[in-house]
């Protein structure tokens, strides 16, 4: 999707999508609009905000109050919530987010038909995929741009707290972006400001349009002066609010600055609503577009002192912003005045009302405790009148206040008929002629379509995977809200709101002190880790879910994979309600949303979206103080679940394996070589240890390592990754802790009858890697480098064998004198040339040694003969009628096993 300037979108046609989230800031919110238009749209979004200027919103409802229009779902099937703002809260955007994808919309327009459907608006369009993440440091910047609002305390604590949960939903967007945005707003800086830092130098023309302008022209007049232009074209149109003589003094008599009256070329009546100032230069252009104004209170001014605005400054080669005009028509005009255009006081950049001494901000309902949050501090005493929106009084049982808040427990019968939605009005008794109205936050309500949008409904699955890659995804997005893995995930449940930031406005390492960990261990989360001797009757946690698919042990929990039953949900939010008020509550049952009732199938990249998640669990592995502060149980538990979940990856080729097989190494030598990691079983206290260990056992850890490793053969990785597993492969051969078995093999390969493959794989995983290795073998009790050694082909007399007087011997030549060479020593390095020449795939019923740095000395073993020599010199030799190949310790105890599994063998067993 391009994110190049579009003058023609109409924004509904944008919406669609599997979003959990939509997120629209908007000057002013046409919620009838809204509710009418685009919540049919956005029906299955289960967390949908608006963010709006606070006194156009207060305005609106309120005249919605006057009216009678219910709006009976705001605040509780979406949010309608202030900005509040000194000045004007003016910036526009849409944000649609994913669990992996996104859209982004940035403009000029506001919510409502006008402003979403109708031509005259300039919008950037933004979208973000695991496929095409190149625009991820303008939804950051978006982030950024809406946690900064939260963090100066312009928005409702409820809100607040629902933005919390919208990051922690949509794991791949960071909270500031790690390189440059498009994306800017004057929080902090003035637009111009920034524009000109954008700027790459001299400009030749400047054209610019804004429907206000300031009564003097104060912000053309800037831009003028900051960017010294050849020439000005200023863009007007019949409705521009400016004032002619201010117009004429800010251009001067220069013929090339210039005014033109311009329209839209298909509906010439159409009122252009869009913003932009455009910078020309001798090989490039700069555009800045979005919700400024031609104003010191938009463009000139950080937030601090005007109002909150946002845009995009784009770049590009000559001509690259052409299509910006070919939707218009243009006339030259000589004279402001004979335009017809007059400034027009109180524009939308002029938000400057008095707000009342004492005035009800905001409400929130909790079962039958309505909060209201006043704009000063109660009076003590102040009686009073809550109706609901029919002008039915709400029972009050008692009250109780804090500083701002009241809170006011009603009656069942009243708190029942509030939660159906719709207005409360707020009188005191001691001012009747003051009345307040106030859409009550309910955080139950919204959550529960959070909470059962994003139910757990795949965990089970994870034994042999889902077919289809949305459920897989799926999948992965309830593991990731489940799990514990990284200091990431430990921050989601400490401080929920996105990772913490350094001053330069990058994110930095987050630091272990910085995180509560008692807040974690008391999360459900945290707590679901530790399974064992958890009281019966409890439904189970989900990792008992997840542990309980993997071992095959569903059955014991009585959950199955088929997805729930969604008839008996509750149906809500049918989008369509216009929120008039009406007697029949059969027409409101029905406008709640099917969000429960349906759940969209997410498309996905799930192979990028894995790899993004084996990447941060293997990085956490490494981190040893996460590690330790996160306790052995849930690691080794993290452990094993990615140890199952990596080899079913693997096999659905879900997965890069240059991603999952260092992530599967790394998970084995966690809970089998315990090297430097705290996870394993002998550095901790007795029941800690026990309790690891039956974790291990009841999730069948050496079964499903096993299996691992030797699948590993069927994937093409790097040397290194072939060496580490090579390491692996010993160890677990060797390692009596690991125990491994005749019935260890026999139950990951499958059966008795598998065994003796499944054993051949995994010695062939643990033989050398390289030939360099298998000569420094031989030449290890010499101390001599791998250069002193080669195999040469001989022609050599092979004694006892008929018709083998020129046998080709692949010898072994040491080229290097051997210091104090004896029978025995050459012996010893025979005996080891017999276990290169099988891992060198020569023939090992003859192997043959020659010291060429010695003379004439040699050694051989003739396996078919069972006869061998060893000669130094012509006074020293000796015959071999015994040969012990020197087998590697894990090469050995292959050897065993084989021995085991053959005994086991219907034939041994008959015999």
């Amino acid at each position: 999707m391009s994110a190049g300037p579009r003058p023609s979108i109409v924004i509904p046609d944008l919406l669609q999508g599997q979003w959990t989230t939509a997120l629209i800031c908007t000057f002013g919110a046409d919620l009838l609009f809204f509710e009418t238009r685009l919540m049919t749209q956005l029906a299955q979004v289960p967390l949908r905000i608006i963010l709006a200027d606070d006194r156009r919103l207060a305005s609106t409802l309120g005249e919605a109050a006057r009216t009678g229009q219910r709006h009976r779902l705001a605040n509780k099937a979406y949010v309608a919530a202030p900005i509040r703002h000194p000045r004007a809260a003016h910036g526009k955007l849409a944000l649609l987010l994913g669990p992996a994808n996104g859209r982004l919309i940035i403009g000029s327009g506001n919510l409502g038909y006008d402003g979403y459907a109708s031509p005259g608006e300039l919008w950037h369009v933004f979208a973000y995929s695991d496929d095409n993440p190149q625009h991820l440091s303008e939804f950051a910047a978006a982030r950024s741009f809406i946690d900064e609002l939260a963090s100066r305390q312009l928005l409702d604590p409820p809100v607040t707290e629902l933005l919390h949960t919208t990051w922690g939903m949509t794991t791949w967007l960071p909270p500031a972006p790690a390189a440059p945005a498009t994306l800017c707003s004057n929080l902090n800086r003035p637009l111009i400001e920034q524009l000109r830092d954008r700027a790459p130098g001299q400009v030749t023309e400047l054209v610019a349009y804004a429907p206000f302008h300031d009564e003097d022209c104060a912000a053309l007049r800037a831009l003028i002066t900051a960017f010294t232009p050849e020439r000005v074209r200023l863009l007007v149109t019949d409705a521009t609010s400016a004032h002619p003589a201010a117009i004429k003094q800010a251009l001067g008599d220069s013929p090339k600055r210039i005014i033109e009256l311009v329209r839209v070329k298909e509906e010439p009546a159409a009122y252009i609503y869009a913003k932009w100032v455009h910078l020309i230069h001798p090989d490039a252009e700069t555009l800045l577009t979005g919700s400024a104004n031609l104003s010191r209170s938009a463009l000139l001014q950080p937030s601090s002192a005007g109002n909150i605005e946002i845009g995009v400054i784009s770049a590009g080669p000559s001509g690259t912003f052409d299509g910006l005009y070919a939707h218009l028509q243009s006339e030259r005009g000589n004279d402001a005045s004979a335009l017809g255009i007059t400034y027009r006081a109180g524009s939308e950049d002029d938000n400057d009302g008095v707000a009342p001494c004492l005035a009800v901000l905001w409400s929130r309902l909790d079962g039958d405790t309505l909060s209201i949050t006043f704009s000063g501090i109660i009076p003590e005493g102040m009686p009073l009148l809550l109706e609901d929106h029919a002008g039915r009084a709400l029972a009050v049982v008692s009250t109780s206040s804090s500083g701002a808040t009241l809170s006011v427990k009603l009656d069942k019968e009243s708190a029942d008929r509030l939660a159906e939605g719709g207005r409360v009005a707020v009188r005191t008794s001691s001012a009747p002629g003051q009345l307040w109205f106030t859409w009550p936050y309910q955080l139950s309500h919204l959550r529960g379509r959070l909470d059962r949008a994003s139910q757990r409904e795949r965990l089970p699955a994870i034994a042999d995977l889902p077919q289809q890659d949305s459920e897989l995804y799926e999948l992965l997005r309830e593991l990731d809200q489940t799990l514990i893995i990284d200091r990431e995930s430990a921050w989601r449940i400490a401080k929920p709101g996105g990772v913490p930031q350094a001053d330069d406005g990058n994110p930095e390492l987050i630091r272990l002190e910085d995180l509560d960990w008692d807040r974690i261990r008391r999360d459900p989360r945290y707590s679901g880790y530790f399974t064992r001797g958890r009281p019966a009757g409890l439904p189970p946690t989900d990792i008992q879910v997840i542990l309980a698919a993997i071992a095959g042990r569903l059955g014991d929990l009585a959950l199955g994979t088929a997805r729930p039953d969604a008839e008996d949900e509750e149906d809500l939010a049918r989008e369509g309600d216009a929120g008039i008020s009406s007697e029949s509550e059969e027409t409101d049952e029905e406008l709640e949303d099917e969000v429960t009732r349906r759940r969209l199938p997410v498309s996905t990249r799930t192979r990028m979206a894995f790899d993004r998640f084996v990447r941060r669990y293997a990085s956490a592995l490494t981190d040893t103080a996460f590690i330790d502060e996160l306790g052995p149980i849930p690691a080794a538990t993290n452990a094993v679940i990615f140890g199952h979940l990596l080899s079913r990856l693997l096999e659905r080729e879900a997965v890069s394996p240059r991603r999952a097989i260092p992530a599967q190494i790394a998970t084995w030598r966690f809970l089998w070589r315990n090297d430097h990691l705290a996870a394993g079983t002998q550095h901790h206290d007795a029941e800690t240890s026990e309790a690891v260990r039956h974790l291990l056992t009841e999730a069948d850890a050496q079964v499903t390592t096993l299996q691992g490793l030797v699948a590993s053969l069927g994937h093409a990785i790097e040397d290194d990754t072939v060496t580490a597993l090579r390491d692996i492969a010993r160890h677990l051969l060797t390692d009596t802790q690991f125990g491994l078995d005749a019935n260890l093999l026999s139950a990951a390969a499958g059966g008795d009858s598998m065994a003796p493959g499944f054993l051949g794989a995994l010695s062939q995983i643990a033989e050398p890697v390289t030939a360099g290795e298998i000569i420094d073998y031989v030449l290890a009790p010499c101390g001599i480098p791998r250069s002193s050694a080669q195999w040469h082909a001989d022609q050599v007399r092979r004694p006892g064998l008929r018709n083998r007087i020129g046998y080709q011997s692949t010898t072994f030549v040491i080229t290097t004198p051997i210091e104090d060479l004896s029978v025995q020593r050459a012996r010893e390095l025979l005996e080891r040339v017999a276990v290169a020449a099988s891992f060198s795939r020569h023939d090992a019923t003859y192997v043959r040694i020659r010291f060429e740095g010695n003379g004439k000395a040699v050694a051989y073993w003739d396996a078919d003969a069972r006869y061998g020599l060893v000669r130094i010199d012509d006074d020293t030799e000796e015959d071999l009628e015994s040969f012990a190949p020197a087998w590697p310790d894990w090469q050995a105890r292959a050897n065993e096993l084989q021995a085991e599994i053959a005994d086991r063998s219907p034939a041994a067993q008959s015999a």
